[in-house]
């Protein structure tokens, strides 16, 4: 029985020499083998990406670019860390400061140098329009400022004094602010008033926008939008011929006979001594003034023609309304439009057979004489200006005896009267 004891103890001792004994178990954890990033060098990517980021928004600058920024330096230097300490050789002490100078300086250094530098608060105009249908001036104000105050200015060419003659202010948002100024709130006059001629009365007008700390940006305004009123115009005309037969066969004739006019009117600023010429013609449709120097105002007019012999009004053409360049009227119920860019061809009241629309003889013409066709031009608004009246185009008008005598060219002539 002794001996069985003995056997048993001796069996338990052994066993508990090889527990001892024994070598410890490794708790490692495995690493990937499918050649794809493991955890940590994604880290260290991403710590690296989230610190790139932090400099493009240290860019930015501001209290509220700078909380920004120590998040993200925070972040990105924490995933470093990361990747570091979970990566076979550990953390490295001087791979890690390196690592979180470059950190800081890529992050908070353009904002460090955007504090020392000081860097100053610009600004820009941008999208000037000059909106004729809406009748206003329009532009942007772009930049890192509050606040933005616009004026307009006239200038005097020929004593260089400067009157201000709007103003206003507004806040700038994100994506800036926007300016509109309707033309009669600053227009004090036109900034040409006639061709080839110097007129004390121009002005010329200057848009200037200040950020209230003592920077502003000058825009000299384009005359040809300040340049509202007409202060000319200019008739033209030619005669309207039509073939009448009379009788039959070998005992027929056939006469050709002015049954009226075609006319054209032109409005704008001219030479003060624009005049009507032999022949029908004005010396504005000679060709000595080309299209660059035709003098056509985009502004906001009403255009009337009329036909008198001596004092007494013979016809009146439907008034013209002129928006911009467009013009248009309504002519027997039919409405016409065209562009006063150049000579703008008038209604009547008769169309031939090749519609031709012209003012027929027996609607004014009243026996051979002289014959003025008056314009009266009413500008929209503005100055003094508003109201235009040309009457020197006159010419002599002889129907009667060209028809009368079967032709004779010195009745179709047209000398002005």
């Amino acid at each position: 029985m002794s001996g069985l004891l003995s056997k048993a103890n001796a069996t338990e001792e052994k066993a508990e020499t090889e527990v001892k004994t024994s070598e410890p178990v490794s708790i490692t954890p495995a690493v990937h083998e499918g050649g794809g990033p493991d955890i940590p060098t994604m880290l260290k990517t991403g710590g690296w990406i989230i610190i790139v980021i932090g400099g493009l928004l240290s860019l930015q600058g501001g209290s509220w670019g700078l909380i920004v920024v120590l998040v993200v330096l925070v972040l990105g230097i924490g995933a470093l860390f990361g990747g570091q300490a979970l990566s076979e050789e550990g953390v490295n002490p001087v791979k890690m400061g390196i690592a979180g100078v470059l950190a800081i300086l890529l992050t908070t250094g353009p904002y460090a140098i955007g504090l020392f530098i000081g860097a100053p608060e610009t600004f820009a105009i941008s999208e000037l329009e000059y909106d004729e249908e809406d009748n206003e001036l329009s532009f942007k104000v772009l930049g890192g400022i509050d606040e933005a105050t616009a004026t307009i200015n006239t200038i005097s060419p020929s004593t260089g004094v400067e009157t201000e003659v709007w103003s206003g202010s507004k806040s700038l948002g994100d994506n800036g602010v926007r300016f509109k100024i309707p033309v009669e709130d600053f227009f004090q006059g036109n900034s040409k008033t006639c061709i080839y001629c110097t007129d004390s009365s121009n002005v010329d007008y200057q848009l200037v926008v200040d950020d209230g700390e003592g920077t502003t940006s000058v825009i000299d305004l384009n005359t040809g939008f300040t340049t509202r009123e007409v202060l000319h115009a200019g008739v033209q005309i030619q005669d309207h011929m039509t073939t009448e037969n009379s009788g039959s066969g070998q005992q027929g004739t056939t006469t050709t006979v002015i049954d009226g006019l075609i006319i054209d009117v032109l409005a704008g600023i001219m030479p003060d001594d624009h005049e009507p010429l032999d022949g029908g013609l004005h010396s504005m449709s000679t060709g000595e003034e080309d299209a660059g120097t035709l003098g056509i105002v985009q502004g906001d007019y009403t255009l009337e023609l009329s036909v008198l012999k001596g004092t007494t009004k013979k016809w009146s053409h439907p008034t013209v309304a002129v928006d911009g360049y467009a013009a248009s009227y309504n002519s027997g119920g039919e409405f016409k439009n065209g562009e006063m860019t150049t000579w703008l061809r008038m209604g009547g009241t008769s169309t031939d057979d090749n519609g031709i629309l012209f003012l027929h003889e027996d609607d004014f013409y009243d026996g051979d004489g002289c014959y003025t066709f008056e314009v009266k031009i009413t500008n929209s608004y503005y100055t003094d200006a508003a109201l235009v009246v040309e009457s020197r185009m006159s010419w002599e008008l002889n129907f009667d005896q060209y028809n009368e005598n079967d032709g004779g060219q010195d009745a179709r002539t047209y000398e002005s009267c």
